[in-house]
């Protein structure tokens, strides 16, 4: 009789599931989520920016600078590209590169009032096979992208390169 009584309990349950309505998920406005995003920036300065040829090679060229986040809210850079460069990704210089070194660019948190400094000798960005009409003295554009969708475009001039130590 227990038997019965469970099955039929089980029967009743999934037959009430089965005539529900679909459950929809809440359609949120991703600014409205993200609060503080949208302009991101505004907040961010980045300056003391180089970039020069890797050790006397025009297959890879370092990228430096210092980013800066002057606003009260945390912002994630997301993305940073350059039609310069085939491909960017993180590295540094005395350390082995990993998948989390290789795209650090990709999802790296910029705390409110803090100042980060990406220098030679430490993490920096690497443009692999530059384009060949890129020469030192020229002006490379990078647009920095960050979570919330805005983006800010710096102008970095590629130096010569420095000699090998």
């Amino acid at each position: 009789m227990k038997m019965r009584f469970r099955a039929g309990c089980v029967a009743a349950m999934l037959a009430g599931l089965a005539l529900s309505g679909p459950v929809l998920a809440e359609d949120r406005d991703p600014d409205k989520s993200l609060p503080g995003q949208k302009d991101a920036q505004s907040d961010i300065t980045i300056t003391d920016t180089s970039m020069q040829f890797i050790k006397g090679e025009n297959r890879m060229t370092g990228v430096y600078f210092t980013i800066a986040n002057n606003g009260g809210n945390a912002h994630l850079m997301t993305d940073v590209r350059s039609s310069a460069c085939r491909t960017l990704v993180g590295h540094h210089s005395d350390q082995e590169s990993t998948p989390g070194t290789l795209s650090l660019f990709t999802h790296l948190s910029l705390p409110a009032h803090t100042t980060l400094v990406f220098p030679r000798g430490g993490y920096h960005l690497l443009c692999l096979d530059p384009d060949a009409s890129v020469q030192p003295g020229q002006d490379v554009s990078f647009t920095f992208s960050f979570l919330g969708g805005s983006s800010k475009s710096v102008a970095i001039k590629l130096d010569q390169a420095q000699p090998a130590p």
